[in-house]
């Protein structure tokens, strides 16, 4: 047993004679290297041992089609039953540009969705992610970067309900040596070396730098997550005895003058509180630490993304937001959304946009435009910010437009909608782009449709 092997196995959390293991595997170095190592230890320990890989239908359906390859044909070779799972191409972009946590947070949601829903099918007792503690770093400093609260900066925990994280204790390097040594290849990433997203800036270019300059930086900064452990754990059971919700029919309350006497950390605390509850079973984000801090401080009417918080009647009270829907005006009520990943032309057929039978909207995406991107159908909670505004269609380009428009498309990228492409009753199109700089990217014109 190679000494990669000796530490998964310890890490293992045999909680019954025939454990059924569930192991998430991407493709990459990480996830093959524990797969491999799983597979090794399976006829010793005893345990059921299942795999699942998760399309995510961000990247090119080359690339992401390789990998799913890549692991049906790994686990024929250590006969590990496979699943795999297709997040139709775009509702992931999707769900991030409509007011969702990012690219990174959306594929991260519907990828555990997936897991459980496996986890569920084969009855697995534990379900297994490859993060190493490189990858706890990582975390640690883009949480420091966005300015999370103690909970944020808690070390990541190696277990928590049914998910396990057995390589947690290992290192990046321990994983590539043991590859090596076993001769097992894997994929790489493509999108791993695009530092528009944060994680791939953070790690290509901060750690190296603190590499450099400070030499134990890793240490201190695991040392600074368990202190936050231990931090959080406390405020948020301080926070439970001193501010208890009461729950009501469709939100949640809780007495003003006791939440006004409490010190602002329990204050805050107890808002994050309160909207775990209300949104336990809902998508989306969650409120921004620097929001919640300032309606602490100032308790007021205002929405801290999910959640609408109050002051009234002698109370505080939490109340779910709803999501916007999508608004007749604009567009049908067919849901619609085109993920583009590269410049060229793209044509939408007029049945999905009720432009009539005869005629197609083709629109051509230059390569100034910062992808991946997704075209969909206006939603009523739209806006473009402009400046310091954060602007509607017909905020930009007058009232007139809600008379002549019976379609607009939201184009979105990373930072949210960056365009609006707007289709009168003649046929025009008016495009209205967050800058105006952006309006550009975007060159719009009817052709006839076409057969498929």
């Amino acid at each position: 047993m190679s000494k990669f092997e000796s530490r998964l196995s310890a890490a293992l959390d045999m909680i019954q004679q025939k454990t059924v293991y569930l192991a998430a595997v991407s493709g990459g170095a990480d996830s093959t290297a524990m797969l491999a190592g799983l597979a090794a230890l399976r006829k010793e320990k005893g345990f059921t041992l299942h795999c699942i890989h998760v399309e995510h239908g961000i990247r090119s359906i080359e690339e992401s089609r390789g990998d799913a390859q890549a692991v049906e044909a790994l686990c024929e070779k250590l006969d590990v039953p496979c699943r795999v799972y297709s997040i139709p191409q775009g509702k992931v972009a999707a769900f991030a540009s409509n007011g969702g946590p990012g690219i990174e947070g959306a594929a991260r949601y519907f990828r555990h969705r997936a897991l459980r829903k496996e986890a569920r099918r084969i009855k697995a007792d534990r379900i297994l992610t490859a993060h190493t503690r490189d990858d706890l770093i990582e975390n640690l400093l883009m949480r420091i970067l966005k300015g999370s609260g103690p909970r944020g900066l808690a070390a990541m925990p190696k277990s928590r309900g049914l998910l396990l994280r057995p390589l947690l204790d290992m290192t990046r390097q321990e994983v590539l040596e043991y590859l090596e040594e076993q001769r097992i290849s894997y994929r790489i990433d493509s999108t791993n070396s695009e530092i528009h997203y944060l994680r791939n800036r953070v790690r290509h270019k901060l750690m190296p730098i603190l590499d450099e300059f400070f030499p134990s930086w890793r240490t201190s900064l695991l040392a600074l997550a368990e202190t936050q452990s231990l931090t959080a754990d406390f405020l948020e059971a301080e926070a439970k005895k001193r501010l208890q919700w009461e729950k009501k029919l469709s939100f949640l309350r809780l007495n003003e003058a006791d939440f006004l006497n409490a010190p602002q950390i329990l204050r805050e605390e107890a808002i994050f509180f309160g909207a775990n509850i209300l949104t336990a079973r809902r998508s989306g984000p969650v409120p921004r630490r620097a929001v919640v801090r300032n309606a602490a401080k100032k308790p007021a009417g205002q929405d801290l993304g999910p959640v609408r918080f109050d002051r009234q009647n002698g109370f505080i009270t939490l109340k779910p937001v709803l999501k916007a829907k999508a608004s007749s005006k604009y567009c049908n009520e067919r849901g619609f959304s085109l993920l583009i990943n590269e410049a060229g032309l793209y044509t939408l057929k007029g049945k999905v946009l009720g432009l009539g039978k005869n005629r197609d909207l083709s629109i051509r995406v230059d390569s100034s435009a910062r992808f991946p991107m997704v075209f969909r159908n206006h939603m009523e909670g739209d806006r473009i910010i402009r400046g310091r505004h954060r602007r509607r269609f017909s905020d930009i380009l007058g009232k007139a437009v809600h008379l002549v428009c019976v379609n607009v498309i939201t184009a979105c990228n990373a930072d949210g909608p960056a365009a609006f492409i707007g289709i009168s009753q003649d046929g025009d199109i008016i495009v209205a782009g967050r800058e105006a700089s952006e309006t550009g990217v975007f060159k719009v014109s009817f052709i006839e449709a076409m057969d498929v």
